[in-house]
C-alpha cells in the first residue's frame, strides 16, 4: 500500500466482482469465533430493571413530529431504554446450538457494536461511564464521575439526559467476513444509532447525535486511552449522542467543548476487558480504513431533512414496544405472495429524512443516500426498476438524471412523493444477480440498493465513509421496523457485486456506489427453530 493510499483505495480492494469475492479467511474457525458479549473483569456491575410493563404506545406515534409524554429519568427508564434499543431480543435454538438475538441487528449475527452511557447522577445509578452489557442486562461503571463534572455536563445540555457513544470492535466482523468487515462494522453501528433515537422517542426523549464531536475525544471521554486491549480487540469510537429527557428550549450545541472533554481524559478507568478469542487474526487492512476515516473535531456537519408530511403513517394496531421487539431478519421468502400498494408507500415514507421525524432528527449529516428498488410484488405498481430520492433538493435530482442511462422515464409514481420509474421489466433475476446470486433478494415484494456518490461524497471528509455507511444502517433499520409493523419481514443483505449495480444504471465512470442492499417480503418460517424468552437465562439464575 502506497503513501496516497485513501479510504477509496479500501473501498476498490474490498468489492465483491462477479468473478472473485473481496479476501476473508475462507472458512470458519468455530473453535475462535469471539465472544460477542464484552465483559470488563474488576468492573462493578450494576443491574438494570426489566421492564415490569412496556409503554403503550401505538407503533404509528413514534414518528409524530412532536414527542410523547416525557417518561421521568431515572435506573427504570434507562433499563426500558436499553431494553427497546440494544438488548436481547430472544433466544434461538436448533440443532443442539443455542444463539442470541438483539433489538438492532448485526452481519452474520457478530454484534461488533459496543455502547457506553456517560451518564450525571440520576435516581437510582451514580454518575459515571458505564458499559452496558446485553447478556446480563447490566451496566459495568468504568469511571466514577464526580458531582462537579455531572453539573457541567447538564449545564452544556441545558437538562437533564445523558449521553450516549457507540465503538466497533473490528476482530468480530472480520473473524468470519475479512477485509470487507470494516464496511459491515460501519452499517451495524448505523442499525445500532437508528435504534437508539427510536427508543429515546419510546421514552418521550430526543437523541441528538453530536456530530461536531472528535473520535479521539470520544475516546478520551470513554477511556479507551487508558484501557489495556487484548492484541486486535481494541474498540474504535464511532459516534456519541446527547439523549434530552426534558424539552429543549434552544438547539442542542452538537460539538464537545475541550474542557468537557479534559475534565474526564484523566479520570481512572475501572475493569480490564476480558479476551474474546483465543488468537484473533490480523487483516492490516481494517485498522489503515479506520485511521483513514479518523474524525478530528469540527464544527457540528450539516443535516438537511426533507418537509414534514406523512401520507402514510404507520399502523396503529401494533404496540411500538412489540414492533420493536418483534423485529427479526427473514431467511427466505414466499414468492407466490404479493404486499398492498399502500402498504409498500408506507415502508419507503419511513426511510425519508423528514424534519422532526425519528431516528433522522437525530441530525447525522446528509441526506446523500437514495434506494434503487427492483419492485417485484407490489399490488397495481408495474413490476421494475424505481429510484426513491431522499433529498429535496433539485439539484440532486438532475446529477442522477445525468448520469443514469438516458432511456430511464424518471416518471412519479404518486402526486407529492418522491419515487420515480425509471422502467417497466421483471427485475427479479438483476436483484438476485446483484446480490451475489441470492434468492431471497428476488422472491420478495421488492429489493433495495442503497446508493450514493461515493467519491465526492469522502473527496474532502474522508470519515464521511463512515456516516455514509451508517445512514445506510440507519435506513436498513426502519425498513426492519416497517416490515415488522406491516406483518411481513426484511432481511439485510452485505454481499452484492459493487459494481453491477452502477452498470445497471447505465454508470460506468465510478461516481456512485452502492453500499448496502436489502429486500422485503413474505417469510417463510424455518419451523426447525425453537425460539426462547430473551432474559429466561436471567430468571433462572
Amino acid at each position: 500500500m502506497g503513501t496516497n493510499w485513501t479510504i477509496l483505495d479500501y473501498h476498490e480492494a474490498t468489492k465483491h466482482h462477479f468473478h472473485r469475492y473481496a479476501r476473508s479467511a475462507g472458512y470458519m474457525d468455530w473453535q475462535n469465533q469471539p465472544q460477542p458479549f464484552r465483559f470488563f473483569e474488576g468492573a462493578k456491575m450494576v443491574r438494570l430493571p426489566l421492564p415490569d410493563d412496556r409503554p403503550d404506545l401505538p407503533y404509528a406515534d413514534l414518528y409524530v413530529a412532536v414527542p410523547t409524554a416525557r417518561r421521568a429519568l431515572n435506573i427504570h427508564t434507562l433499563g426500558d431504554f436499553f431494553y427497546h434499543s440494544l438488548a436481547i431480543s430472544a433466544w434461538k435454538s436448533a440443532g443442539g446450538s443455542r444463539w442470541a438475538l438483539r433489538v438492532h441487528p448485526s452481519s452474520g449475527n457478530l454484534h461488533p457494536t459496543e455502547c457506553y452511557l456517560v451518564a450525571p447522577a440520576v435516581d437510582g445509578l451514580a454518575g459515571g461511564v458505564y458499559h452496558y452489557n446485553a447478556l446480563g442486562h447490566a451496566l459495568a461503571r468504568r469511571i466514577d464521575l464526580p458531582s462537579e463534572i455531572c453539573s457541567a455536563w447538564r449545564d452544556h445540555f441545558s437538562g437533564d439526559g445523558f449521553a450516549l457513544a457507540l465503538s466497533t470492535i473490528f476482530w468480530r466482523e472480520s473473524w468470519k467476513y475479512g477485509e470487507r468487515a470494516f464496511r459491515y462494522c460501519l452499517l451495524d453501528a448505523g442499525h445500532a444509532a437508528a435504534a437508539i433515537t427510536i427508543a429515546a422517542r419510546l421514552n418521550g426523549w430526543q437523541a441528538h447525535c453530536l456530530s461536531g464531536a472528535g473520535d479521539r475525544q470520544i475516546a478520551a471521554i470513554l477511556g479507551f486511552d487508558r484501557t489495556t486491549w487484548h492484541p486486535l480487540e481494541s474498540e474504535w469510537p464511532e459516534m456519541i449522542f446527547w439523549i434530552s429527557a426534558v424539552p429543549q428550549a434552544s438547539a442542542i450545541l452538537r460539538s464537545l467543548p475541550e474542557d468537557l472533554v479534559r475534565s474526564l481524559a484523566t479520570l481512572p478507568v475501572s475493569g480490564r476487558p476480558e479476551p474474546l478469542s483465543r488468537k484473533p487474526n490480523p487483516w492490516p487492512i481494517i485498522p489503515r480504513a479506520a485511521a483513514a476515516t479518523e474524525k478530528a473535531p469540527t464544527s457540528a456537519l450539516v443535516f438537511d431533512p426533507m418537509p414534514q408530511g406523512d401520507s402514510y403513517p404507520g399502523p396503529r394496531s401494533r404496540r411500538a414496544s412489540d414492533v420493536i421487539r418483534n423485529r427479526r431478519s427473514a431467511v427466505s421468502y414466499d414468492p407466490g405472495k404479493h404486499i398492498a400498494a399502500d402498504t409498500f408507500f408506507a415502508i419507503l415514507e419511513r426511510t425519508l429524512p423528514r424534519a422532526a421525524r425519528a431516528p433522522f432528527e437525530a441530525g447525522l449529516p446528509g441526506p446523500a443516500v437514495h434506494l434503487l428498488l427492483f419492485v417485484q410484488r407490489v399490488e397495481d405498481i408495474a413490476p421494475g426498476l424505481y429510484f426513491l430520492a431522499r433529498s429535496a433538493s433539485r439539484d440532486t435530482m438532475s446529477q442522477w438524471r445525468s448520469r443514469c442511462r438516458p432511456e430511464f422515464s424518471w416518471q412519479p409514481v404518486r402526486p407529492d412523493f418522491p419515487l420515480f420509474l425509471l422502467q417497466t421489466a421483471d427485475m427479479s433475476y438483476d436483484a438476485m444477480a446483484v446480490s451475489c446470486h441470492q434468492e431471497i433478494a428476488g422472491h420478495g415484494a421488492f429489493a433495495v440498493a442503497m446508493v450514493a456518490p461515493l467519491k465526492a461524497t469522502v473527496a474532502e471528509r474522508p470519515f464521511m465513509y463512515r456516516h455514509l455507511h451508517w445512514e445506510c444502517g440507519m435506513i436498513g433499520q426502519m425498513l426492519y421496523l416497517e416490515a415488522e409493523a406491516h406483518g411481513i419481514r426484511g432481511t439485510g443483505i452485505g454481499c452484492f457485486f459493487d459494481d453491477a449495480v452502477a452498470d445497471l444504471m447505465g454508470i460506468a465512470d465510478g461516481s456512485v456506489n452502492s453500499l448496502y442492499h436489502f429486500t422485503i417480503g413474505h417469510p417463510i418460517e424455518d419451523r426447525r427453530i425453537t425460539t426462547l424468552p430473551a432474559y429466561h437465562h436471567l430468571h433462572a439464575a
